[in-house]
């Protein structure tokens, strides 16, 4: 895990405040193409603070990006692997739908 996100998660925040300093972490290595990194913040910001949101958006849209290079370079495991991700997070916002979290 990458030293930043420990450093956040030491920290001892209430749940929605320790999301929200990973979800700034995420977006700036988002923003300097460090998906892998903006990935690994936002799904500890989801174990923070599992209610749907800014997070939950996000892996989305970093998940379908790795499924598309997975499908370019022709990575079938990725391609699956990154699909159950997807599936995953579908399930969660029914979820939050069905009962209200």
């Amino acid at each position: 895990m990458d030293t930043a996100i420990e450093e956040i998660l030491a920290q001892g925040l209430p749940p929605q405040d320790c999301a929200k300093a990973l979800n700034e972490l995420g977006k700036r290595f988002s923003e300097q193409n460090n998906i892998d990194s903006a990935i690994a913040c936002w799904e500890k910001s989801m174990e923070c603070y599992g209610k749907p949101g800014f997070a939950q958006a996000q892996l989305m849209k970093a998940y379908n990006q790795k499924q598309r290079e997975s499908a370019r370079s022709g990575d079938g495991q990725g391609i699956e692997a990154y699909a159950q991700k997807i599936d995953a997070l579908m399930q969660k916002s029914k979820d939050a739908i069905r009962y209200g979290y």
